[in-house]
């Protein structure tokens, strides 16, 4: 819109005071601010739209203290673009961040939010807006997973973070009447992985292995593995002809698409075949068999996995304890590794060689799994939760 120091008429000088100027009284010796269009129609204007949007008609008397304030009433209306929708916080490295300017906002503003990424509890965050500045530690007393409904607290002094999700707590138990649901499921609809097809007991079928076979041109394309994560359903496709491995991705929103997600950083092999397992911890991705470039079980690869690019790349290969057993049955968290295999618990420091026997249930034999941001054990039709 027009500004008063933007026109070449009559105004007061005091830059400093009104950096866009403002209005300067008539008097005997000098010409003050004419009533024009140029300076007042841009306000009207604006002022009349806001009455529009909000769908209050002008009733054509004057607005008074005994009456009533259209426009005061038209603003309670109106909606906030920062708070009254649900914004992405986002990791990038150590920094959580969120797409607006945090100059024009009080201390302690709040907003709803879903997290990108799981919440560290060893790593020392920092927080920032759309600018590079200000910044400030971030810390979470509930901690939280990727996607997680969380309530953000700009406190100058520290952003705190609350999970809603961890506060209303997932269910002590969930029905699983179509049998193993998909290892890692960070959305709150119980799915499972059949032939290929994602299946949910709603009931919904979607053959993604079927629309990964079109878009490879291979159609003997096997899905070995899916894993739901940071909106996307993640799957680990071995491709026959070529006698490789490749990554493909669907949008949660949009199974009918299927796009491929390139690896860089490793070089997964060619012609030959390592039986590589996958799991996540619904960050990154870990890979047995050092991605499957090698025969070694406990090889374990850590990858980064960007599903906006998208793209998948290599960080680093941990040999774990010769303890371990390949599995499907796995769970990642806290950086350990759990297996449960022939009734025993174990985990497996993901940064060194330790193996500890968790537990052992003795004859009982099921499933582990992680859905909506909690572990659950299952030997039928019900899932029971899990704190290990």
């Amino acid at each position: 819109m027009r500004t008063i120091r933007q026109l070449a008429i009559p105004q007061d000088t005091d830059i400093v005071e009104f950096p866009q100027g403002t209005i300067k009284n008539e008097s005997e010796s000098e010409d003050g601010t004419p009533v024009i269009r140029e300076i007042f129609g841009d306000i009207l204007t604006n002022i009349y739209k806001i009455l529009n949007i909000s769908g209050i008609l002008p009733d054509g008397t004057e607005d008074t203290e005994t009456t009533k304030y259209q426009i005061v009433d038209a603003l309670k209306l109106w909606t906030n673009q920062l708070n009254d929708i649900e914004q992405i916080l986002t990791l990038g490295g150590t920094v959580w961040s969120v797409p607006f300017n945090l100059d024009i906002l009080p201390n302690k503003y709040v907003f709803i939010s879903k997290a990108s990424d799981n919440f560290d509890p060893l790593v020392s965050y920092t927080f920032k807006g759309s600018g590079a500045t200000p910044t400030f530690p971030l810390t979470s007393v509930t901690g939280f997973n990727a996607s997680d409904e969380i309530l953000v607290i700009i406190d100058t002094s520290g952003v705190r973070v609350i999970s809603l999700t961890q506060i209303t707590g997932s269910k002590e138990q969930v029905f699983t009447p179509f049998g193993i649901p998909i290892a890692f499921n960070s959305t709150s609809i119980v799915k499972y992985e059949s032939n290929g097809k994602l299946l949910s007991d709603l009931p919904s079928v979607d053959d993604l292995q079927q629309k990964i076979r079109t878009l490879s041109t291979d159609p003997l394309a096997e899905v070995m593995d899916m894993v739901i994560l940071k909106g996307f359903v993640l799957c680990f496709t071995f491709l026959p002809n070529t006698i490789t491995y490749n990554f493909f991705q669907f949008d949660i929103n949009d199974l009918n698409t299927a796009i491929n997600v390139p690896v860089t950083g490793i070089v997964i092999p060619v012609g030959s075949d390592n039986f590589p397992f996958i799991y996540t911890d619904g960050s990154d991705i870990y890979a047995t068999n050092a991605m499957g470039t090698n025969s070694n079980d406990n090889d374990v690869s850590k990858l980064t996995y960007t599903p906006a690019t998208p793209n998948i790349t290599f960080v680093s290969t941990t040999t774990i304890n010769a303890g371990f057993i390949k599995t499907s049955n796995v769970i990642i968290q806290a950086g350990f590794l759990f297996t449960f295999i022939l009734s025993i618990l174990k985990k497996y420091n993901l940064s060194s060689n330790t193996e500890i026997v968790v537990d052992n249930f003795d004859t009982i034999i099921g499933t582990i799994f992680n859905f909506d941001g909690s572990v659950y054990y299952s030997n039928g039709e019900v899932a029971t939760k899990w704190t290990i």
